[in-house]
């Protein structure tokens, strides 16, 4: 790879052309952990799931793993879950409560604002030597919080993440402020391996909604409630955006559709639940206007790199989704289940069950995907298939317009604008310069 005119010739953006090199190549990948992961926004947890001081869960950003936590003064702190000694994790449970983590290899122990709060035979060991004030955890420069969703970015000179969503906004608020208590993320991560590239999976959430009817058609002939109520067959005028920086949005209905199926789906329940959702499209009509409100709930789409995610009804559950990458040919998925706070019991019970059947880690749609997303790698891998590329053509002669009320340049149900879209954006930051290291 020489730089932008070689990644340019691996995403050919005119004829919509993808080599496959870029899923399996080790220089290429070490090259994206260095130039995509180490500047983007990263999403690293949800305000809910530390609501007290001392709370933390761990995640990664990229190859690295951090720790975010509520320090003791309540505010959220992302570091580096590795000690300043010898590089040991000091933090190894996917959440807890702490007032310190402690290293368990050599016993050095940091407080909840990063700072090195404790030293085994200090004084024997070290003397006058060891300035304390400088080994201390490795923080994330910047952390941003956007609606409860906490992101964060090793690179001190990136640009705010308002500027990164950019025109996602607009859609993201729809998932933000219909919930009556706020989204809430369900106590636990999901999390299971597969044989992938990492991009395979943001793209086949950023707009692949070719595969439903055929990799998913299993479930469409189930006597259960469907994760979406509202269907290419049921209304046509459903939608893919294009939006700001490589994020996408699909399964998106303008005309009020989705808030139509969940009262005709609610005439099945309580006054409760139908009462629970004329509340929220009436918060979305105060928060948001009623143009946005006609949107509802936004299908299914991928926030540039790597948070992927799905809502298809105020009656069926949030899905988040990260596939951290492990190798060219690995990914770790990572999975949790929202719900808001404040819906009906009836209601959290159907999102949980929903949520378990569809797109959890043990689920029929997760599932389907995983053994595509491997069954991709098998067939691709070999020394003849590596000289091919892959097609996102569809979609070529009408490549999305302006909408007259709505940010974005949208085109219709099936289209691959929007992986085109996420792949520009990769090929676009690999050609730019790496971040500086933080220290």
């Amino acid at each position: 790879m020489d730089g932008a005119t070689a990644l340019h010739q691996l995403v050919d953006t005119s004829n919509r052309l993808v080599s496959r090199r870029i899923f399996f190549d080790e220089d290429i990948f070490r090259e994206e952990i260095r130039r995509i992961y180490a500047r983007s926004w990263l999403f690293v947890g949800h305000e809910s799931q530390i609501p007290e001081p001392g709370d933390y869960i761990t995640n990664y950003m990229g190859e690295d793993p951090v720790i975010m936590v509520r320090d003791r003064a309540g505010a959220v702190r992302v570091f580096l879950n590795s000690c300043r000694h010898r590089g040991m994790k000091v933090c190894r449970n996917d959440f807890g409560n702490t007032k310190t983590f402690v290293c368990v290899f050599h016993g050095w122990s940091y407080s909840t604002d990063g700072k090195l709060a404790g030293v085994p035979y200090q004084k024997e060991a070290y003397g006058k030597r060891l300035d304390t004030e400088k080994w201390g955890l490795l923080e994330v420069p910047k952390v941003t919080s956007y609606g409860g969703f906490v992101f964060a970015n090793w690179d001190a000179g990136a640009p705010s993440l308002d500027d990164w969503l950019g025109n996602a906004k607009y859609y993201l608020d729809i998932t933000m402020e219909r919930p009556l208590g706020g989204v809430t993320f369900l106590k636990g991560t999901q999390r299971y391996r597969a044989t992938s590239n990492w991009k395979l999976m943001a793209e086949n959430f950023a707009g692949d909604s070719y595969h439903l009817p055929y990799s998913h058609g299993s479930v469409y002939r189930l006597n259960i409630r469907q994760i979406s109520p509202v269907t290419y067959t049921s209304a046509p005028a459903l939608h893919t955006v294009t939006a700001d920086n490589g994020h996408c949005f699909t399964s998106i209905a303008f005309e009020n559709e989705r808030f139509e199926a969940d009262m005709n789906e609610a005439r099945e329940y309580t006054e409760e639940v139908r009462a629970y959702l004329e509340k929220c499209r009436a918060r979305l009509v105060e928060r948001l206007g009623e143009d946005r409100a006609n949107i509802y709930a936004l299908g299914f789409g991928n926030i540039f790199p790597n948070l992927a995610f799905n809502n298809f009804s105020a009656l069926r559950p949030m899905g988040f989704y990260q596939a951290h990458p492990k190798a060219p040919h690995e990914i770790e998925m990572w999975q949790w289940c929202a719900i808001d706070r404040d819906a009906p019991e009836a209601v959290k019970e159907m999102v949980r069950v929903d949520f378990t059947r569809t797109q959890a880690a043990s689920g029929i749609a997760a599932q389907d995907d995983a053994e595509n997303f491997e069954q991709v790698t098998e067939a691709t891998r070999g020394v003849i298939g590596q000289t091919l590329d892959f097609n996102y053509q569809m979609g070529l002669e009408a490549p999305g317009e302006p909408h007259p009320l709505h940010p974005g340049r949208v085109a219709p149900y099936f289209s691959e604008n929007n992986q085109m879209n996420f792949y520009t954006r990769w090929a676009e930051m690999m050609a730019e310069p790496a971040a500086e290291v933080v220290q």
